[in-house]
């Protein structure tokens, strides 16, 4: 009985295209942006977000951090919690394949893409606003962690 109760909450979440708390969930709802924003400054006091990736074909959501730097938006793929290192998370495995992205931020949905960050002063800024933001500590994890930027499509 309780298992049947759980399965017909997850599949009622995943229908309006939320993640679940850890659970992925599918395409996102909520109003579509016209246009992907220059400057992400009004997303700066948000927790969570909700990104979904490969879109076109098989979406999936999940809910991540974001931090905005210099009106930038960057996406960690973990500063603490999660044992999967970053290659191995699908969201990671998925925008690798596919950059092209959507992100849900309070009932907006934004499409946009994201690429990972290689510059190492630029990764060491987006963490140190990362973890300031989230009232965390540098840890082994936390250096492993891999940044995105969200760019324009």
């Amino acid at each position: 009985m309780r298992l049947s109760i759980f399965a017909l909450l997850v599949s009622s979440l995943a229908a309006c295209g939320g993640p679940l708390g850890p659970l992925s969930g599918g395409k996102l709802s909520g109003e579509v942006a016209q246009a992907t924003p220059d400057n992400w400054a009004f997303a700066a006091n948000e927790d969570h977000i909700q990104l979904e990736t490969a879109p076109a074909t098989d979406p999936q959501c999940v809910n991540v951090w974001i931090g905005i730097v210099d009106g930038r938006a960057y996406i960690p793929t973990s500063l603490i919690l999660g044992g999967d290192p970053p290659a191995e998370r699908q969201w990671v495995k998925n925008v690798l394949a596919d950059p092209s992205i959507r992100l849900r931020i309070q009932d907006t949905v934004y499409p946009a893409q994201m690429r990972r960050v290689t510059d190492m002063e630029t990764i060491a800024t987006v963490k140190t606003a990362m973890l300031t933001k989230y009232e965390a500590e540098v840890s082994e994890q936390s250096d492993g962690a891999w940044v995105f930027e969200v760019i324009t499509q």
